[in-house]
């Protein structure tokens, strides 16, 4: 008996074998089918070549006679630019080569050519520009460019030609302007470093506007950010507040500034750096990643209510938050918190709700002693906890004001965020080691008090402009309102409108400030690589985060190339096109873990 079942075993053990071979095999083919690409025939491992950091700059010697020369003007002046702006990309990195118009026809496609404040251009050799363009050839170019030819002046006919931008009648003269760069933009990768510029003009220069379909990559506004300039009495579009954009002519990208050369050599170094390198990055590759600013949406806005004198109202704009689904944050004072624990405990309770803190007496804390401002902070925090049953994450202090002595109470006491003054920056970011910083950028309601003289439309029309003016370029809006001012229950109407208004615009999304924060943190910790191989690219999206990232979502750059698949390396991985242009592809992954790297595969 035992013999025969010996002998049987015996039997089996090859059929079993062969059997979890056949197993194993099936189970890899099937892994690697999911993270190989599936045109595989054309796949190859030889690394496309680096491109050279060699630039070209164009000497122009239409520009010295036609333009200088007719108008009996010396080019010194344009010479010396020239120089200084050759020092400048050396200084980041790149070497410089002077080219002069007969040159141009010699450069190779992926070449990049500089047309710095080149006025004048002969039609014979804006066509070796076009020819080179249409190639594959990169070209920044600005201000004036080709105005004039040999004997007539063709004004932005040239401009048109490459950009398809149309001249406005208009242009710009004043001398305190900044301009916002559009953060979901070529020029705005590393978006949380991306932040609005001074543009002083000199003498009588003045900007050309045009009329675009698209938005800017930057426009100009005033200096409070939130409006665009006044012509004859009206302010400009934000489409035709341009005074950057960039796109596509025949085989070749190009970028163009409506600014003079000297505001580049105005430009803080490390901001010209920051631009420059953008720009070329998105020149010389096949494919340039860039993450959404808020990591699932490209909009979002902040509504809090500073809960300082008639403290009980705040319960009649967390009802209406409530009724109208919108997230708020409310940043209370613990001593009237304390005065109504009922209020405050009731408005801890809608779910789309946040309490933050105001400090402890809403009195001035920084320069006082440690004492002080251990409570202001930490025993606000710890009050405001007690009574909402909340966690309390964010912290707005009085007067707008952190120093040092603050900032460690404020990591000391487990802060995520805070929300002070107005920044330079345009998304939430590290200003303080640990803590993000809301930058805010919107008008506040004491303001709408004193300058419009509390007229509730046009308070409303106004919120409405700086909501659209901004989400347009991703910057975060904030509305900062009072429980005395235009949260007051007389004034609610206006925040009920807006609301309404919100509703019928789901991609502008509120979100608390907690959230927002955490996407800064996700996004300050995301590490995206890219290796190209021939017609592939290799994706590597890490997120260092402890946060879990869900339906983030990626912008694809891919101007002179078509994607033709995405795979990812994992089956769990989930990849959605969501938008797709001749530019670029938005992408939405299902889910990226706590330290870990999500693989893709894009084939063109």
């Amino acid at each position: 008996m035992w013999a025969a079942n010996t002998s049987s075993s015996n039997k089996l053990y090859p059929l079993f074998a062969f059997i979890s071979l056949l197993l194993m095999i099936l189970v890899s083919g099937y892994i690697f089918y999911q993270i190989w690409p599936k045109n595989g025939n054309n796949f190859s491992f030889m690394p496309t070549i680096k491109h050279s950091k060699t630039i070209y700059l164009l000497k122009s010697e239409d520009n010295i006679e036609y333009f200088f020369g007719r108008m009996n003007l010396s080019p010194s002046n344009y010479l010396n630019n020239l120089d200084m702006i050759k020092n400048k990309f050396e200084k980041i990195g790149y070497k410089v080569k002077y080219v002069s118009h007969k040159d141009i026809s010699k450069l190779k496609k992926g070449d990049i050519l500089l047309i710095f404040d080149d006025y004048a251009i002969t039609r014979s050799n804006f066509k070796k520009i076009e020819t080179f363009l249409s190639n594959g050839g990169n070209v920044i170019f600005n201000y004036h460019f080709g105005y004039f030819d040999e004997s007539r002046f063709v004004k932005s006919s040239r401009i048109t030609k490459i950009t398809s931008l149309t001249e406005l009648n208009e242009t710009v003269k004043q001398t305190d302007l900044f301009y916002i760069p559009k953060v979901l933009s070529p020029i705005g990768i590393s978006s949380q470093k991306t932040k609005l510029h001074d543009l002083v003009l000199y003498g009588n220069d003045s900007l050309p506007l045009f009329k675009s379909k698209n938005t800017p990559d930057a426009i100009i506004t005033n200096w409070s950010i939130t409006s665009t300039p006044e012509i004859n009495g009206k302010e400009i579009p934000v489409n035709d507040a341009g005074v950057i954009w960039h796109g596509l002519y025949g085989k070749g990208k190009w970028f163009y500034f409506s600014f003079p050369q000297y505001v580049f050599l105005d430009m803080p170094i490390n901001d010209f750096k920051f631009l420059f390198n953008n720009i070329f990055n998105y020149f010389q590759n096949n494919l340039t990643v860039v993450p959404y600013p808020y990591i699932d949406n490209k909009s979002v806005i902040f509504i809090s209510e500073d809960t300082e004198y008639k403290y009980e109202n705040m319960i009649h704009f967390t009802k209406l938050a409530k009724e109208k689904d919108i997230n708020v944050t409310l940043f209370c004072v613990a001593d009237l918190a304390m005065k109504y624990p009922k209020i405050t405990r009731e408005a801890a309770t809608f779910p789309n709700v946040e309490i933050g803190s105001h400090s402890l007496t809403h009195t001035k804390i920084m320069g006082t002693n440690e004492e002080k401002v251990k409570r202001e902070i930490l025993g606000s925090k710890e009050i405001l906890e007690k009574i909402s049953g909340q966690k309390v994450y964010g912290f707005r202090p009085p007067r707008e004001e952190i120093d040092k002595l603050m900032e460690i109470w404020l990591r000391k006491a487990g802060y995520i965020y805070v929300m002070e003054k107005i920044k330079t920056h345009l998304l939430p970011r590290e200003d303080y080691e640990d803590l993000i910083t809301l930058p805010r950028h919107g008008t506040d309601d004491y303001n709408y008090l004193i300058n419009l003289n509390w007229d509730k439309k046009k308070i409303l029309k106004n919120i409405i402009k700086e909501t659209n003016m901004l989400t347009k370029m991703n910057a975060l809006y904030t509305l900062s309102v009072h429980t005395f001012l235009l949260s007051y229950k007389t004034n609610l109407d206006v925040i009920a409108k807006y609301f309404d208004y919100l509703n019928k615009h789901p991609k502008i999304v509120a979100m608390k400030g907690i959230d927002i924060a955490k996407r800064a943190i996700m996004l300050q910790n995301l590490k995206i690589d890219t290796e190209n191989f021939a017609n592939k690219t290799v994706i590597k999206i890490s997120n260092n985060s402890k946060f879990h990232i869900k339906n983030g979502k990626f912008r694809i750059y891919h101007p002179s190339t078509k994607i033709t698949k995405i795979i990812p390396e994992l089956i769990t991985t989930k990849v959605k096109i969501i938008k797709k242009t001749k530019d670029y592809d938005d992408i939405q992954i299902n889910e990226i873990p706590p330290k870990t790297t999500v693989t893709l595969f894009v084939s063109f």
